[in-house]
């Protein structure tokens, strides 16, 4: 049986978090682009989606500055 999290489990967890400077969001992504995350993830060694998005995320950011200054 599963124990729900009470909600100053949850407070102190976003409290880490935030700590941390991140903040958590929720994707609701198609199954192949969660299937290509872990992929991008494991060959990465990371420890989770969110590392890769952050990654991607930076890439896409730094290729567009280049771009503009092109």
């Amino acid at each position: 049986m599963t124990i729900p999290y009470s909600t100053e489990h949850v407070r102190r967890h976003r409290k880490r978090i935030r700590e941390q400077g991140k903040t958590e969001i929720l994707l609701t992504l198609p199954v192949e682009v969660v299937e290509m995350l872990d992929r991008l993830r494991v060959s990465q060694g990371v420890r989770s989606r969110g590392d890769v998005v952050a990654f991607l995320t930076r890439q896409v950011t730094e290729a567009g500055n280049e771009l503009k200054q092109a």
